[in-house]
């Protein structure tokens, strides 16, 4: 297994427990099962072979699009209007996190040999279609990261920008489509824009959503350049409910200080720089998985991190860091599938370090 990916998700895993001590204490049990779950999807994801994912990426595919549909209907959520999940005991099945995994073989499988002479209307009909139904969850956030995965992906490998933007607009009026028959998914959409309105005036309170990221940015500001201390307690407004998941990044930064948030960002650059450096040195399909696994990772980051020091976001979990069931074992699953293509690009590493 590659030892830049092993430390780096090692190190992230340990600042996720040192967050939870901070901010959950008595989820510090629950925690530590799903981290042996996740370490399980890393080794799982080590031994497969990526391309026998990409040959299967269909029925894949098709079983996550009725698990998407599925759990509209019969599954569950933090409220009663939201059905994200289905529940299994100690875990939840998040179809949508999912989904960000098959896609990236769904599309790996289309553009087999960097094929682009083939229609893509195809394949954005039906990641399309899958983004609108993480909408209707309801999930905003999962949909647009699904949107800006699909579109990278499909830019890196060649597709012209001017195709990429056409379809994103018929994307757009299917969505418009789907509202007009459903609208009771979607009224929670003018909700969030308000979150952000009021955070954006400075109008945020402990009982309005925008108040996650001022509460963020006075935890940040108070921890210092060396922090309070693992376990030193936080005071945390009532209805704040992100501290292990949204905001993962803020107790670590409490209990660390400004030192440890700075190392748990290389932490994470270095997963992810590794992740592109693989991807460069394979082809193909391999190529194309590499890439589109590291961007999913990079996405999550980066929705996260946005939704800590810029404005509210809802439901993006840190890669390795926060409190997560399906979310957690995914990304442990795409960086074991990036450890199985190293092995395949390591001929090429190997000359790039004697160089």
């Amino acid at each position: 297994m590659d030892p830049v990916l092993l430390l780096s998700q090692a190190l992230l895993l340990g600042f996720s427990f040192v967050g939870i001590a901070t901010a959950r204490p008595h989820l510090l049990e629950e925690h530590l099962i799903r981290v042996a779950l996740c370490l399980a999807a890393t080794g799982l994801g080590a031994l497969v072979r990526p391309l026998w994912l990409v040959r299967y990426a269909k029925p894949l595919f098709a079983l996550t699009l009725a698990l998407l549909v599925g759990v509209l209907f019969v599954g569950t959520g933090p409220t009663g209007e939201y059905r994200r999940w289905f529940s299994l005991g100690p875990v939840d099945l998040q179809p949508s996190e999912l989904l960000k995994l098959v896609a990236i073989f769904y599309i790996a499988a289309y553009f087999h040999q960097r094929n682009l002479d083939q229609p893509i209307l195809k394949v954005v009909a039906w990641l399309g279609l899958a983004s609108v139904l993480v909408v209707a969850e309801p999930d905003v956030d999962g949909g647009i990261l699904m949107v800006a995965l699909t579109g990278t992906m499909l830019l890196l490998i060649g597709v012209p920008w001017r195709r990429i933007l056409a379809l994103t607009a018929l994307l757009g009026v299917l969505l418009l489509a789907f509202m007009t028959f459903v609208p009771d998914k979607f009224t929670y959409i003018p909700q969030r824009f308000e979150g952000m309105r009021l955070y954006l005036r400075g109008e945020a309170d402990p009982g309005k959503e925008g108040y996650q990221a001022t509460y963020a940015h006075r935890a940040i500001l108070q921890a210092g350049l060396f922090g309070r201390g693992p376990g030193t307690p936080m005071q945390i407004p009532t209805g704040l409910t992100g501290l292990t998941s949204d905001l993962a990044a803020v107790p670590i930064v409490w209990a660390t200080g400004w030192l440890g948030g700075a190392m748990l960002l290389s932490a994470l650059g270095l997963l992810l720089l590794r992740g592109f450096n693989i991807a460069l040195h394979l082809e193909g399909s391999a190529a194309v998985l590499a890439t589109g696994l590291t961007s999913y990772l990079l996405f999550q980051t980066t929705f996260n991190l946005m939704g800590t020091l810029i404005y509210p976001i809802i439901g993006m979990p840190l890669p390795f860091v926060s409190y997560g069931g399906t979310s957690l074992i995914t990304a442990g699953f795409a960086v074991g599938l990036i450890h199985a293509l190293a092995r395949e690009a390591r001929p090429s590493l190997s000359q790039e370090a004697t160089a």
